[in-house]
């Protein structure tokens, strides 16, 4: 199965959650290298490996997947923008697929701090619509997941997104001694400790913050927003369980 999700959407934590199943197998971010450094990449933003270093290409990967461990079923948390170009509609449509969603204003606000020249592609929303569409086209439904909503209620949230996914919740899988989805090589721990801080010092899933601080868009982004509300929009709609998030009532500025 896969969680596709946009950047700083509680994705990784969620993921965090999954791993703590017995059943489940958890592919963290599989596409990555082939965005940044395979033969059809779509970003030089890293630059280039040494031409020695090996970076799989898309049938790779998905071959990859599908070896996984004998017994369980692989759980691949992918970043929309990185995997969509390369997944194909036969892994869509013979996967169970998951989206985990944040209003745009969170996303925004913990993504400019983190990359403040991202692109729109890297901001997420836009290929979250290409694959929601996708999806819908080759007729497969999703399970639609709100990120500060499950920070809100994360064991309401998870027990019925285990019950769609016919994987059995466990109180426990809210619970972990170590916070990181693996252990990482040299080459990543820089990286991973500046995008996964929070969750790598945590044991469960962090409460949202009750009053988050207004949002101030810069113009050069204000179109991009505006699309991403949209699609927001259209994603909400489909969440089950939905209470309201902290960021629903955020007032927001354009500059």
């Amino acid at each position: 199965m896969f969680l596709w999700a946009t950047p700083r959407s509680v994705s990784t934590a969620f993921e965090r959650v999954m791993k703590n199943s017995p059943k489940l197998d958890v592919v963290h971010e599989p596409f990555t290298d082939a965005y940044y450094f395979g033969p059809d990449r779509r970003s030089s933003r890293y630059g280039d490996r040494d031409a020695a270093e090996f970076v799989a290409d898309r049938i790779e990967i998905e071959t990859s997947i599908r070896n996984r461990r004998s017994g369980v079923r692989a759980f691949v948390k992918e970043l929309a923008f990185q995997g969509e170009p390369y997944v194909s509609d036969a892994m869509l449509s013979e996967a169970r697929q998951l989206i985990i969603t944040r209003h745009p204003a969170a996303v925004y606000a913990s993504l400019i701090k983190l990359k403040p020249d991202f692109t729109e592609e890297e901001f997420g929303f836009t290929a979250l619509s290409r694959l929601y569409r996708r999806l819908r086209t080759i007729g497969v439904d999703p399970v639609v997941i709100d990120g500060d909503v499950f920070r809100a209620e994360p064991e309401a949230t998870t027990r019925w997104v285990c019950e769609a996914i016919s994987v059995t919740f466990d109180p426990d899988m809210l619970r972990w001694s170590d916070g990181r989805i693996r252990s990482w090589s040299s080459g990543e721990k820089k990286s991973q400790a500046i995008w996964h801080e929070t969750l790598e010092r945590s044991r469960t899933v962090l409460k949202p913050d009750p009053s988050p601080p207004e949002i101030e868009v810069h113009a050069r982004h204000s179109a991009w927003y505006e699309r991403a509300l949209m699609v927001y929009g259209i994603l909400t709609n489909c969440v089950s369980g939905r209470s309201e998030a902290p960021y629903d009532k955020n007032p927001l500025s354009l500059s």
